[in-house]
């Protein structure tokens, strides 16, 4: 499992600052006051990138992007190939432009952002093993349910912690999440969250501070606990 990640400019970083046709500076545009927000794609109209930071700015403590640099939102390559709408990377994060609305502009950022806070206390959320630990035995648990459905699954592959393509293709596009949602309903945050371990502690960490804490306490004791104490940190 990776824990820390290097922070360098990447091809994709540097191709983008070459693109960019719009870059929103100063205070009132910059994501917490500092860091630069570049516009690489319009936004719809329904969607203001104001108000959008502003609510992030409400919800997440300003110590949770200390390693973030940039913000870039726009369409990008690895979107397309991988199949996502956002990604953090190398201290930057990527949005995509296409979104319904502002609350899910939202979701995308703090999920991301999840990311960077997993560089920033790595230790203090994989160190013990606790996290590790959890997140296998509600794999476990899948499994069995899926087994018994007769579904075609593995054991190794549900004992394997670390993103597995071919593993998210088997929930994603073979079983459906439409149909997984039925076995992962109180076993995990969500069907995205069943994964990797990192995205079940993205998951999490979105659904700590986006929805219902008393609900992810119950449902994942040792992830909200993980979550409580970093949140608990003083600035």
């Amino acid at each position: 499992m990776s824990i820390k990640m290097k922070k360098q400019k990447t091809g994709l970083t540097k191709y983008i600052q070459y693109s960019c046709t719009v870059i929103t500076e100063g205070k009132e545009t910059a994501f917490f006051k500092s860091i630069p927000v570049f516009i690489k794609d319009p936004l719809p109209e329904t969607v203001s990138i104001n108000a959008t930071l502003r609510a992030v700015e409400r919800i997440i403590p300003r110590r949770m992007v200390s390693n973030i640099e940039m913000v870039y939102v726009g369409q990008f390559k690895d979107f397309a190939e991988r199949d996502i709408n956002a990604m953090y990377e190398g201290g930057t994060l990527y949005i995509s432009n296409e979104q319904d609305d502002e609350e899910d502009m939202v979701d995308d950022l703090v999920h991301e952002i999840s990311h960077a806070v997993e560089e920033q206390y790595g230790m203090q959320i994989y160190g013990d093993g606790e996290l590790h630990i959890e997140f296998l035995k509600k794999r476990k648990k899948l499994y069995q349910l899926l087994k018994a459905y007769d579904y075609p699954v593995e054991y190794k592959d549900f004992m394997n912690s670390e993103y597995d393509k071919e593993f998210d293709k088997l929930l994603y596009k073979e079983i459906g999440y439409d149909k997984l949602e039925h076995f992962t309903m109180g076993l995990f945050p969500s069907n995205y969250a069943v994964t990797s371990l990192r995205e079940y502690f993205g998951i999490g960490f979105e659904h700590y501070y986006l929805k219902n804490r008393r609900e992810l306490g119950i449902m994942s004791p040792v992830l909200f606990q993980k979550l409580e104490e970093i949140n608990e940190e003083e600035e």
